[in-house]
């Protein structure tokens, strides 16, 4: 097999020369034997790590059959990868292709997508046909290699294809300046090798077909006009589809694109020249080149109605998290952000210099020359470090004064903009609703319900002491006496007095947002002598299965004396009752009259609870002589603590009072005799210090939501004694069911000792107590008639499930108090006996960090609260403010009249006092660029759009003179035109947005609502309360603007342009031609292949032409057999009703010879008058045999 020889393209294997002729030179007697001598083949050194084949020759290598290499491979083996090539038979004899061709495949496409994937290399031999190349290149690019799609090819000279995407546009290709050369269909059966396709990198352009049509001859037809006039006069009335929710870019795209430098800046490609992809602070020159392409097919010629900006939002997206999703977002941000993008993707400043930002000398603020050569030199630094067309075109500057209002001293700096904002001449006015809780007591001479509500109005610059004054001025109250919090859910969300000093560093419209809801309290106070204890209201669940209490209505404050309310419980609850009665509208106050009965206001005293007296005077005739009992106040020792007791009424009917300190220290039980305890005293010291400090604050509201169900009784806090005066109703019941279970079980003394009685037993039992109320009653009947006392005398009152339970009893302080008791000297031992002493009699039971909890019964608190009708802090009525509403009519009337620009010029430059420095600081206009963006604020919060002036500013359409507000004096008429303006409609929160924009390619103006573009007949139609972004262009001399470089620099681009347009030309004629070209081969070969299979098939029908007319010839199926005698005639192949193929052959036989095909007109319903055969339906089923003459 080594003598065969190739044929030109067979894969053939190569193999080290040197081995083979070892095998052909060593003796053996076995293939075993010659595997052993001669070695593995070993294929490694034929190629390099590359896959190159490293012999500059075939002197050392040689090709030989893939049949033969197989049979070497195993008998002896092979080391490394087998070679393969083609083999090349030419004049010069047979070659091995040591190299073949590199084939780099790049896809044509209407827009070149910028995540196109890496281009497919792959390598063919030059061996193969355009044809197998045409099939390969199918397999790469279309994942189903059975696709029918058309494909063309096209050759591109290297040095232009070097740097090609994998994926290129038809403009990109057809502008491309490299040499193109199309595959047309004629070379499909000639191989690669023919046309010069050798070892080679090559670049290959495939053209896919759309829609039958392929893509560069669809662009060529839509630009089909490739001048000048034409290309820059046409366009510019092309929407932008909505993404969603990105009206907002549309409309800004809009005007920027209607700009005439800036568009031609980008139309003539001369971003390309200033483009900086190493700037730290850009976008690698992303943003520019997104903008280009967008503004492209925006104007290009034979643009569609609208362009979907995808690419360029997946762009700006990618670099800006604000606009990456598909949210409403403010357009002048997006202005503002675009700008600056586009100035750093073309700054043409690389390396920037430091540069310190000059002052002006303090004998220098009124020298208007000094003034002059700080601005220029402010200007010149800034020009250091930015310079590019946006800063050419938008880039003016601010002169702004700050004046000390304390030593007079002015500072003045420069400083650049590329909008400005211009805040509308109204009066902003801050609103809010306010509920006015009016604690005083003294409401029949204020004329204020308790409840109410007020709404204020102040400057949106004012600060909170403005807003105390405002209500202390109007409610005639002093601001000492008015409190302010923030409630959320019925409880304390912010105190604004405890940041009173910050809040004055911001405006009420920042502290105090729309929704929020403010609560003013009235509290008139001494701060020398009363406490303010806030307090809240919570109702008790009986059948809840969870311990949960929400507080409900508004929470109050109660003042009470440090001398003397802070230690009576009496008066705490007094207090309470009075004003929680302010919560509901129902009459409270009438109903616990009733209950309490009419003692013309008269105090019980000690005798008036005969069962404590009684208990007392035997314990203390059983004690006497006990040196360390407790002892007992006297009866008149007791009257003023007491005095608020009801011995029929319980100091828990219809709430319960609870308590929340937040001091960080455990609640300490002042039931029983106690020994010191550490930190006792440090507490009871620093609870009279507390109200001594002159920085505390003046009340304290709880920090933290506590859990209300499980806060301790307030009444635990008073010595048992007293416990048993407030609770006497509960104690006498208990008194009852001990003297009964005596009666019932023992009868063993007339004279039995009295136990001790607590009061304080759980839940379960007093409400098994108090039920069993009746029994013990009825019980009195067996009672020994000598008892001095009488239980039903006494029977408390409420005792049906009105009454709430007994108080549950404190845990045992004996044990804690042996178990944390210490060794102390005996000075502090008897100073410890002093404080517990003074604890006993007089307990400290509300400080300044005590919040009072009234748990009601629940129905009690159904009685008073639950209808809506009863709930006096739902419904409340305002307070008058008649100039209020006369301020808030003026100015919706304001908002709905019409002001001038030349108004929010001028208020622009009025002097501002700031608010936390109360410094003067005035904003003027330096400089102003060519192009003026007027941003007019009608949003307080651009983002969150909290509050939109819809009023309507009158701007001119031309003729905007600016010399009255700038403050450079360099005497140059500064005149503005209108080119744009980019409108929102809607209010808080969201809106549309859409624009305005003259065309300066047509001159005329359109309206543009993201896809959807129509054409304006007057301007003036733009003038409305949506304005919102206004674009002017300086009137100059000069066709442009932007100054001196910047007209050259668009000059230089036009002439670039044309000449580009000029080659543009050349390279569609070329490719059109080319194009011509494969049309003609394509043509060609469908012509001659037609030809063939008509001709294949005429010789094919004459083929059964003449096997027809042979047959006839033959002995006849429909002969006589028997008779010999004549025969009979065949029906006739072609029937009247199918006289198709007789058709045909005439029309052959017609046409043979002739020097142009011709057609005849050959009627069906005729019979064949070359056969002239009747049809075989006649009557007799026979005709008479054709004669000679028919026949021929």
């Amino acid at each position: 097999m080594i003598q065969a020889t190739p044929q030109n393209g067979d894969v053939w294997s190569v193999i080290p020369r040197f081995f083979w002729e070892q095998v052909c030179s060593t003796e053996a007697v076995s293939f075993e034997e010659l595997a052993q001598k001669v070695g593995r083949l070993d294929c490694s050194s034929l190629v390099d790590e590359h896959g190159a084949m490293t012999a500059e020759d075939e002197s050392t290598c040689l090709a030989v059959k893939p049949e033969l290499f197989h049979s070497l491979a195993q008998v002896f083996g092979v080391i490394g990868t087998p070679v393969a090539r083609a083999m090349i038979v030419d004049e010069n004899g047979v070659s091995i292709e040591r190299v073949p061709p590199l084939f780099v495949l790049h896809v044509l496409a209407k827009e070149a997508s910028p995540r196109a994937r890496p281009s497919q290399v792959f390598s063919l031999s030059s061996a193969n046909t355009f044809q197998q190349l045409h099939d390969t290149v199918r397999s790469h690019v279309y994942k189903n290699p059975r696709a029918v799609a058309p494909l063309r090819l096209w050759f591109i000279e290297n040095e232009a294809a070097r740097n090609m995407a994998s994926q290129i546009s038809v403009a990109a290709f057809i502008d491309a300046p490299a040499r193109k050369s199309i595959v047309t269909p004629n070379l499909y059966g000639s191989t690669l090798r023919s046309q010069g396709i050798e070892a080679s990198k090559l670049h290959l352009v495939v053209e896919p077909a759309e829609r039958k049509t392929f893509l560069v001859d669809s662009y060529l037809a839509s630009h089909s006009v490739l001048d000048y006039d034409v290309v820059t006069s046409s366009g510019g009335h092309c929407g932008l589809s909505n993404l969603g929710n990105t009206c907002y870019m549309n409309s800004a795209l809009q005007c920027l694109t209607h700009i005439p430098e800036l568009n031609y800046y980008f139309f003539f490609d001369l971003y390309q020249r200033e483009l900086n992809t190493n700037n730290p602070l850009g976008y690698k020159g992303d943003v520019a080149v997104a903008f280009s392409s967008l503004l492209h097919k925006l104007y290009g010629s034979g643009s569609p109605s609208a362009v979907t900006p995808r690419e360029f939002k997946y762009t700006v997206g990618r670099h800006s998290s604000i606009f990456h999703g598909f949210q409403q977002q403010d357009s002048q941000e997006f202005v503002s952000w675009l700008l600056d993008a586009l100035h750093e993707d073309l700054n043409r400043i690389h390396q920037k210099p430091y540069c310190e930002k000059p002052e002006l000398k303090d004998e220098d603020v009124n020298n208007p020359e000094a003034i002059r050569e700080l601005a220029v030199t402010c200007w010149d630094q800034y020009k250091k470090r930015n310079d590019s067309v946006i800063v050419d075109l938008f880039t003016g500057m601010y002169q702004s004064t700050l004046v000390c209002p304390t030593c007079n001293k002015e500072s003045m700096t420069f400083d650049p903009f590329n909008d400005l904002t211009l805040p509308l001449p109204v009066n902003k006015k801050w609103y809010h609703e306010l509920i006015i809780v009016d604690l005083s007591g003294d409401h029949a001479a204020s004329g204020r319900q308790p409840l109410s509500r007020l709404e204020v109005e102040l400057n949106k610059s004012s600060n909170f002491d403005d807003l105390i004054n405002y209500i202390s001025s109007f409610l005639h109250v002093p601001a000492e006496h008015l409190f302010l919090f923030e409630l959320f859910s019925n409880f304390f969300y912010r105190d604004f007095q405890e940041n009173s000093a910050a809040s004055k560093f911001y405006p009420i419209n920042e502290l105090i947002n729309e929704k929020d809801i403010v609560v003013a309290y009235i509290i008139p106070h001494n701060p020398e002598t009363d406490v303010i204890v806030p307090v809240l209201n919570t109702v008790r669940e009986e059948d809840s299965s969870y311990d949960i209490a929400d507080p409900f209505g508004i929470p109050l404050f109660v003042t009470l004396n440090k001398e003397t309310d802070v230690f009576s419980f009496g008066t705490v609850r007094e207090k309470l009752e009075q004003t929680v009665k302010l919560l509901t509208n129902a009459d409270m106050e009438a109903s616990y009259k009733e209950i309490k009965g009419d003692n013309n206001g008269s105090r019980f005293k000690a005798d008036s609870f005969p069962l404590i007296q009684r208990e007392q005077k035997a314990s203390a005739d059983l004690n006497m002589a006990d040196a360390d009992a407790e002892v007992q106040p006297a009866d008149e020792d007791y009257d003023s603590d007491i005095s608020l007791a009801h011995p029929q009424i319980s100091a828990d009917f219809g709430f319960t009072i609870k308590y929340y300190e937040e001091d960080g220290t455990r609640h300490v039980n002042t039931r029983g005799p106690r020994r010191y305890q550490p930190g006792m005293r440090m507490r009871y010291q620093s609870s009279l210090q507390e109200e001594s400090d002159p920085n505390r604050r003046p009340l304290h509201i709880p920090q933290g939501r506590p859990s209300f169900f499980k806060l301790p009784l307030l009444a635990e806090k008073l010595p048992e004694l007293k416990r048993k005066y407030y609770h006497y109703p509960e104690y006498a019941a208990e008194m009852q069911r001990i003297e009964n279970t005596k009666n019932e079980t023992s009868e063993e003394s007339n004279f039995a000792e009295p136990e001790p009685i607590s009061i304080l037993h759980n839940r379960q039992e007093s409400v098994e107590a108090t039920g069993g109320s009746d029994a013990n009653d009825r019980a009195q009947s067996d009672e020994d008639e000598d008892s001095d006392t009488n239980y039903e005398d006494i029977e408390p009152l409420g005792q049906d499930s009105l009454r709430p339970p007994i108080l549950p009893p404190l845990p045992s302080s004996e044990s804690d108090h042996d178990a944390n008791s210490v060794d102390c000297s005996p000075h502090h031992e008897d100073r410890a006996e002093e404080v517990v002493k003074q604890e006993k009699v007089k307990p400290i039971l509300v400080n300044s960090k005590t919040t009072l909890v009234c748990e009601w019964d629940s129905e009690v608190f159904d009685r008073f609260f639950k209808d809506r009708d009863h709930q006096a802090w739902e419904e409340l009525s305002y307070i008058p403010n008649p100039v209020l509403e006369d301020n808030k009519r003026k100015l919706a009337m304001q908002q709905k009249s019409t002001v001038s620009l030349y108004d929010c010029l001028r208020n622009f430059s009025t002097p501002e006092v700031l608010d936390h420095k109360r410094a003067t600081k005035t904003i003027q206009i330096w400089s102003t660029g060519d192009i003026l963006t007027i941003h007019l604020k009608r949003f307080s919060s651009a983002r969150a759009f909290s509050d939109k002036i819809n009023m309507v500013v009158d701007f001119p359409i031309e003729g905007l003179e600016m010399n009255e507000f700038v403050q450079n004096g360099t005497g140059e008429p500064l005149i503005y035109d209108l080119v744009a303006v980019d409108n929102h409609y809607g209010g808080l929160g969201g809106g549309h947005y859409t624009a305005y924009a003259k065309n300066f390619r047509d001159q005329k103006w359109y309206y543009f609502n993201d896809s959807g573009v129509n054409e304006v007949k007057d301007p003036r139609e733009c003038i409305k309360g949506a304005a919102y972004l206004l674009f002017y262009k300086k009137r100059k001399s000069s066709a442009f603007a932007g100054g001196q470089s910047v007209e050259q620099l668009l000059n230089e681009g036009r002439h670039s342009f044309e000449a580009k347009l000029q080659n543009l030309k050349e390279q569609s004629v070329a490719i059109g031609q080319q194009v011509e070209l494969f049309n003609q081969a394509r043509d060609e070969i469908m012509q001659r292949a037609e030809a063939e299979r008509q001709a294949a098939a005429e010789q094919q029908q004459e083929a059964n032409d003449e096997a027809i007319t042979s047959s006839s010839d033959e002995d006849d199926l429909y002969a006589d057999a028997s008779t010999k005698g004549p025969r009979k005639v065949r029906p006739t192949l072609v029937s009247p009703g199918n006289t198709d193929f007789e058709n045909s052959r005439k029309q052959r036989l017609l046409s043979k010879g002739a020097d142009s095909p011709r057609s005849v007109n050959i009627n069906h319903d005729y019979s064949s008058s070359v056969s002239n055969l009747a049809s075989p339906i006649g009557s007799s089923g026979e005709v008479e045999s054709p004669s000679k003459e028919d026949t021929t």
